[in-house]
C-alpha cells in the first residue's frame, strides 16, 4: 500500500509539473550548426523584403526535429521574431525602414533553458515511471548572422533589345534598378511606359534636310505590361515587351520608352523601327 501511495503522490506532482514543461521551446541542441542566408541581399528601403532561410543540423549531421524553435533579431529593419524548422529549415521575413545601410540578422536555437518551478518544496526521493517524456537541459546556443543591404535607389538604366525593330516586331525592354552604392535592388516596382514617339517623313527630293515631325494621334506601339508594375528580381531587372503594330518597311518611327520606380527614379531607351 505504501508504494501504490508513493507512485500516487508522483504522478500528482507530475501532473502539476507538465504544464509548465509545455511551455519550454524545442531549441537545437548543444554543439548544433545554424547556416544562414538572405534572398535577395539587397532591397530598398520602406518596406522592401528578403526572405532568411536558417539550416540547422545537429550535431550528428542530422536536420534537427520539426518544429525547432530558430530565434531572430536584427540591428535595421525588422524581422520576425522566431521561425519554426520542417525538415531542418525555418524560413522568416525580414523588412526594411526608412534607414539604409547594412542590417545584421542574427538566428540562434538553444541556449539554456529555464527549468520549470515547481510549488511544493518537499522533494520526492521515488523513482517514477518517464512515461516516454523528453527533459530539457541546458544547452549552449548556436548562432549565424547574415547581412542585408538596404538602399536607397539612385538609378535606372533602360535598354532594349534589340534597339531597332525589323522582323518580329516586338523588342524586350529591360529596366535595371541600382541603389546609390551601385548594387542592384530587388523587389522594386518598375512602371513602363510609352513616351514620346516621332515620325520621319517620306523622302524628299528637295535639297532639305529630313527633320523628325510629331507623330499622329494614333499610336501604333503598346507595352506587355499594360502599365501594371514589374517587379526586379534579384539581379535589380526588371522586363516589358514592346509590340509595334506599324507595316514593316513603313516610316521610320523613333519611341521612347520609360522605366519609372514608386520612388520616381526614371529611365529611358529609344527603340528604332524599320
Amino acid at each position: 500500500m505504501r508504494k501504490l501511495w508513493l507512485l500516487g503522490t508522483g504522478l500528482g506532482v507530475l501532473a502539476l509539473t507538465l504544464p509548465m514543461c509545455t511551455g519550454v521551446p524545442l531549441t537545437a541542441p548543444s554543439n548544433s550548426t545554424i547556416s544562414l542566408s538572405a534572398n535577395p541581399e539587397s532591397i530598398p528601403p520602406n518596406g522592401g523584403v528578403s526572405v532568411v532561410t536558417a539550416f540547422v543540423i545537429e550535431p550528428a549531421g542530422t536536420p534537427v526535429p520539426n518544429g525547432t524553435v530558430v530565434f531572430f533579431v536584427t540591428n535595421l529593419g525588422r524581422v520576425d521574431a522566431e521561425g519554426k524548422t520542417k525538415d531542418g529549415i525555418a524560413r522568416v521575413n525580414f523588412v526594411s525602414g526608412s534607414r539604409s545601410g547594412d542590417a545584421t540578422v542574427t538566428a540562434s536555437s538553444g541556449g539554456p533553458a529555464a527549468a520549470p518551478s515547481v510549488t511544493p518544496t518537499t522533494t520526492l526521493k521515488t523513482s517514477l515511471p518517464s512515461f516516454g517524456l523528453a527533459t530539457a537541459n541546458a544547452q549552449t546556443s548556436s548562432s549565424s548572422t547574415v547581412k542585408i543591404h538596404i538602399g536607397s535607389i539612385k538609378t535606372v538604366i533602360v535598354t532594349a533589345n534589340p534597339d531597332r525593330i525589323t522582323s518580329p516586331r516586338s523588342a524586350l525592354i529591360t529596366a535595371n534598378v541600382f541603389d546609390v552604392d551601385g548594387n542592384p535592388v530587388a523587389n522594386v516596382p518598375v512602371f513602363f511606359k510609352i513616351g514620346q514617339v516621332t515620325v520621319a517623313p517620306p523622302p524628299s527630293t528637295s535639297t532639305t534636310t529630313t527633320t523628325l515631325v510629331a507623330a499622329p494621334p494614333v499610336v501604333e506601339e503598346t507595352l506587355e505590361s499594360g502599365g501594371a508594375p514589374q517587379f526586379t528580381d534579384t539581379n535589380g531587372q526588371a522586363f516589358d515587351w514592346l509590340r509595334t503594330r506599324s507595316v514593316a518597311g513603313g516610316p521610320q518611327k523613333t519611341v521612347t520608352v520609360t522605366a519609372e520606380t514608386a520612388t520616381a527614379v526614371t529611365g529611358d531607351v529609344d527603340v528604332f523601327i524599320n
